[in-house]
């Protein structure tokens, strides 16, 4: 519930090679058309997940070139047996799939700007990210992969004969590494952005009426604690007429592990509330409906560790599954279970303030379904 990173290791589009990185280290133990039909079939598997995944459903454009690539060379196989001699086999793997991310590289403008007038705007945000985060992940890899390259042709250059330890180090040990480094240094540079956005976003600064008054850096709105009133989203999520529940992050900076409603953020500079609320319900709940979200009450909130002007929503989620798919750590509890651990140094502060209005709006609801 605290803030998120602006991105996730969903960004980090180099995972698309797991599946030959899986072929290449397989085959230390099995048949080289083996290893590559698992591969392959590891990269069917993954795409599959990518499009039937609910949350932050974005095009792994790397993944899907991986695959279609490792998809011909399991027909090559089939049909003419092994596709290349058996020491060469990584680097060979390394090349063909280097070369769907090249064209994706290569074709990274082109792509979009021919079909993004015929989608919806939610596909094409989404389309969008994933042509940007692959663009960034097939940067990383050409470059490690043009280093490698590189240090093939000096060292047969100069080297010649191989030794047995150079051949292994060049064709069997850097081909797998070019991939993994690729990953490491793609999430390395997600987090470092993260922390970047982080000290550099811009918080509003209110009154209690909710006018903004000037702006202060999210560093200081958190170190500062109550020096300046900020204004705070927070949706409670119930499904029927039962409230969803879960600890506080530890890196809350108040009550910590204490029961809470699942869904908390601070309004960003420049940022009207209808679209604070839909940055927050799009992260949680992308395919929720908006309809069932209520407003129930804005209050101010201070004490020794924030100042904020807290805009609290219900939504009710008609599909349970919805719930469980998008929020992990919690669960649903009822009214009364609710109202038995009031006033214990139980839930949290705001939870405490908050409950008679939530119990309101779904009383409320409860009546008017009757008629």
């Amino acid at each position: 519930m605290s803030h998120k990173g602006v991105l996730s290791s969903k960004f980090n589009m180099s995972f698309g090679f797991i599946p030959v990185i899986i072929s290449i280290l397989l085959y230390e133990f099995i048949t080289q058309d083996i290893s590559i039909y698992i591969g392959a079939g590891a990269g069917v598997l993954y795409s599959i997940y990518t499009f039937i995944e609910r949350r932050n459903r974005i095009p792994h454009f790397l993944l899907y070139g991986t695959t279609i690539m490792l998809l011909l060379l399991a027909l090559v196989t089939l049909v003419f047996g092994n596709c290349c001699p058996s020491r060469m086999f990584p680097l060979t793997l390394e090349i063909s799939a280097i070369i769907p991310a090249f064209f994706i590289y290569a074709n990274r403008k082109a792509s979009i700007g021919h079909r993004k007038n015929h989608l919806n705007k939610c596909c094409k945000q989404q389309l969008s990210q994933g042509a940007v985060s692959a663009t960034v992940s097939t940067r990383v890899v050409l470059i490690i992969a043009i280093f490698h390259f590189v240090a093939i042709a000096i060292t047969l250059l100069i080297a010649q004969p191989l030794s047995n330890t150079t051949e292994t180090i060049l064709f069997q040990v850097c081909p797998p590494a070019v991939f993994l480094l690729s990953i490491l240094f793609n999430q390395f540079g997600i987090h470092f952005f993260n922390r970047f956005m982080e000290q550099n976003i811009f918080m509003p600064i209110v009154n209690t009426k909710g006018d903004v008054v000037g702006k202060c850096l999210a560093t200081d709105a958190i170190n500062k604690k109550n020096t300046f009133i900020n204004p705070v989203i927070r949706i409670a999520v119930s499904y029927d007429n039962l409230l969803y529940l879960q600890p506080r992050s530890q890196r809350c900076i108040m009550d910590k592990n204490k029961i809470d409603i699942p869904l908390e953020c601070y309004l960003l500079y420049g940022e009207t509330l209808e679209q604070g609320v839909e940055r927050l319900l799009t992260q949680a709940f992308p395919t929720s409906s908006r309809k069932e979200l209520h407003f129930s009450i804005m209050y101010h909130f201070e004490n020794k560790d924030t100042n904020r002007l807290i805009y609290l929503f219900l939504l009710d989620i008609k599909d349970e599954i919805i719930i469980q798919d998008s929020l992990k750590e919690g669960k649903l509890w009822t009214l009364q279970q609710i109202e038995f651990n009031l006033n214990k140094n139980f839930f949290s502060s705001c939870f405490e303030y908050e409950y008679d209005y939530l119990k309101s709006i779904i009383c409320t609801r409860e009546k008017y379904k009757e008629f």
